[in-house]
């Protein structure tokens, strides 16, 4: 499912929602925990798309000395971003046309985004540019290969004003190839099935005995490095 929306629409949209949704917190931790190892002792840090702020806010937990920055297209949500980390800089922006300098950042984030912006691949070119040479990269999008997505598709309810694009993992491989990002690791989050239980448990034993269905999750989590 696919609505072409205006960036101001997209804006409007997350202004309404801005203090009622954001993914959960083991979200956030799961991303920090893997872009954490890349952050070196007084690493600069840009989150685009930083809603709430609160992917900053578990990367300060987790690198207190991180210089942390952060953009969201979202006035209001980027508000509440300076609410919740007080020592980052945050701006409103477009992922399209950054308004940083070229090699600025060791490590960008950009989660749950790229299936909001019309080129991919433009948006991922400015991620490069921004970067340092080696700088990281950790970005993750909603998975079309997941394997409940049809049944997603049929009982999605209306609760969010701003729909998105599901990108297949082999996709995303594609733009990040095309704007010239190394592909270290794709790994996946949330789960096959809601809910806890027996069917959780057995999901995690899968995941250990054929790590390849982790690329069969709801999010796809893809850490890339800038040459």
């Amino acid at each position: 499912m696919s609505i072409k929306l205006t960036k101001s629409e997209i804006a409007d949209g997350y202004d309404e929602i801005a203090e009622v949704l954001a993914m959960s917190p083991k979200f956030y931790r799961l991303c920090a925990s893997l872009i954490a190892p890349k952050i070196s002792p007084g690493a600069t840090v840009l989150d685009i798309g930083c809603g709430q702020g609160w992917q900053l806010a578990e990367i300060r937990k987790l690198r207190p000395d991180a210089k942390l920055h952060g953009m969201d297209i979202s006035p209001k949500l980027v508000s509440l971003a300076r609410a919740h980390v007080p020592d980052g800089d945050f701006q409103t922006g477009d992922a399209d046309n950054l308004n940083y300098d070229d090699a600025q950042f060791d490590v960008v984030l950009m989660t749950e985004v790229l299936e909001h912006l019309s080129d991919p691949v433009l948006a991922l070119t400015q991620l490069k540019r921004v970067l340092k040479p080696s700088g990281w990269l950790l970005m993750t999008v909603p998975n079309r290969d997941w394997m409940r997505y049809d049944w997603y598709l049929s009982n999605r309810k209306a609760y969010q004003p701003v729909d998105d694009k599901w990108y297949r993992v082999n996709e995303v491989q594609k733009y990040l190839k095309e704007a010239g990002f190394d592909i270290c690791r794709i790994t996946g989050a949330e789960n096959f099935y809601f809910g806890g239980g027996v069917l959780r448990l057995l999901e995690k034993m899968a995941l250990c005995l054929w790590p390849r269905l982790q690329r069969k999750m709801k999010r796809a989590l893809y850490l890339s490095q800038k040459p």
